[in-house]
């Protein structure tokens, strides 16, 4: 059977932090109001940004400017541009824990949180007990995937800072990563508590929920994201996994066909339909789903296969094998197709290439029982007995409870005329299923060659009593009726 695709493509949720991160608005050092401080404080930041330009082209030995220059910048996620004039502060004897706060905001926004954390402790050791330093050093420790000091900072930040919903969101993630699931969830149900119109943070309590294997608790998370912002595919997509592996396939249908909708190229939506539509048996809607799939990737094996098997079940048997041959061919391994095409093939009536796929799947997993019995089917009909045995055996070898297989085996003996084998493989398969008519019936003819009348008709008798109307049973019981008994323990004519 198919499996879901599942993200690698949706495994991790997007690392989410809320992106105010905290710069300071620099006062020190400042000789009175600047053009560029009262148009900031009006809202102005374009402006702003081009005054302070303005000043330091005209003084660019003023670092009073360039540091107003970076903090601007900061402003406007120039994280380069700000970088360049707080160094430039610094290199003109211009320090201090804003500008240290605002030198590690900038390294975050670079990618080069290990740059930030030095420049944020030293601007905590300058200013102790400071929320937004604190914040930001959390920040950098978990992009760094120093998990346990990211919390620890996280939660000093929020022991010094007001209610803060992107703290908490940003404290549940670390947490979570850290492996805290309980307190993770906590959090991030905090952060929701404090922004309820946030659909991030819905999301990211739901998949914490998930984790937490709190199913009931994600799916709401879930579905409160969805009520914020429809459009989300990823929450469709991870509500229709999570209603997958609870059981509601239709529920899961929904969310992967409104996950189509909204990339109509994504490829798993698609497969993952195609995977529950089969497995609903609606192998019309799985086809149209396959399909989807194999346009979006025309070389994905499991898409191929899974096509085939839905286009086999739906009536088109010739274009079902050639979907399932391509498949084999673009994934040689691919265990589910090689099992799809032995049905196939069987069911068609191509023995010689059913036994090679059977073959096949039993050299990739070797505890295929279907597999062996099928194998032991074929060759038997193609009245290679000791092949037919052999296979039987290897049945008997992967389920020695295996009725079906016991009851192969003594078939195959049968014609290899070992009957005494033949007497104890039916007795051992009607010993696990002794409403087996079949195994009966052939143990009475057994019985009769080697002239155990009684015991034979006592197993006619038998499958009769399972299945009245069974012909062979009949048949061979009413021989007896007709013709006196064998004497001298002759076989019947």
């Amino acid at each position: 059977m198919l499996g879901k695709r599942h993200s690698a493509r949706r495994i991790f949720p997007a690392v989410f932090f809320a992106t105010c991160l905290c710069v300071t608005l620099l006062t020190a050092a400042l000789a009175g109001p600047k053009d560029w401080e009262n148009l900031y404080k009006q809202g102005k930041v374009d402006e702003a940004v081009a005054a302070v330009s303005a000043a330091v082209k005209a003084r660019p030995d003023d670092a009073t400017s360039r540091r107003w220059y970076g903090f601007l910048l900061l402003q406007k996620h120039d994280y380069q541009g700000a970088l360049d004039q707080l160094l430039a502060a610094r290199a003109l004897k211009a320090d201090g824990d804003e500008l240290r706060l605002n030198l590690g905001m900038a390294y975050i926004g670079l990618d080069q949180s290990e740059k930030a954390i030095p420049e944020l402790q030293q601007a905590l050791s300058v200013h102790k007990n400071w929320a937004e330093a604190y914040y930001n050093l959390g920040t950098a420790y978990y992009l760094t995937h120093q998990l346990d000091k990211a919390v620890t900072s996280y939660q000093k930040a929020a022991s010094l800072a007001a209610p803060n919903a992107a703290l908490q969101n940003n404290l549940g993630l670390a947490l979570q990563e850290s492996g805290h699931k309980t307190q993770a969830a906590a959090a991030l149900r905090e952060a929701l508590k404090l922004d309820p119109k946030n659909a991030q943070y819905a999301y990211n309590l739901g998949y914490a929920l998930e984790e937490a294997g709190d199913y009931a608790g994600a799916g709401a998370a879930f579905t409160k994201c969805l009520s914020l912002d429809p459009n989300r595919y990823d929450v469709h997509m991870a509500l229709a996994d999570l209603m997958s592996s609870s059981g509601k396939e239709t529920d899961a249908l929904t969310h992967y066909e409104a996950a189509t909708r909204i990339k109509p190229d994504a490829f798993t939506p698609r497969y993952n339909a195609g995977v529950l539509y089969s497995k609903l048996a609606r192998f019309g809607k799985a086809a149209e789903a396959f399909e989807g799939a194999v346009k979006i990737n025309p070389d994905d094996a499991e898409a191929l296969g899974g096509l085939g098997w839905a286009l086999y079940k739906s009536g088109k048997p010739a274009e079902g094998i050639a979907a399932l041959e391509k498949a084999v061919a673009q994934k040689p391994s691919l265990l589910s197709a090689w099992l799809n095409l032995g049905t196939a093939y069987t069911v068609e009536g191509k023995n010689a290439d059913a036994i090679g796929a059977w073959e096949t799947v039993l050299k990739f997993d070797p505890k295929q029982l279907a597999a062996a019995i099928n194998l032991g089917n074929l060759y038997y009909q193609a009245k290679d007995y000791a092949k037919s045995a052999a296979a039987y055996r290897t049945a008997v070898g992967i389920d020695p409870k295996s009725a079906d297989a016991y009851y192969g085996l003594g078939l195959a003996y049968s014609k290899q005329t070992r009957t005494d084998e033949a007497i104890a493989q039916y007795k051992k398969a009607i010993e696990l299923n002794p409403k087996m008519v079949a195994a009966h019936n052939n143990l009475g003819a057994e019985y009769e060659n080697k002239r155990l009348i009684e015991e034979a008709k006592a197993e006619y008798r038998k499958a009769l009593e399972i299945e009245p109307d069974n012909a062979d049973a009949k048949h061979n019981l009413e021989r007896f009726k007709e013709t006196p008994a064998p004497t001298n323990g002759s076989h019947p004519s």
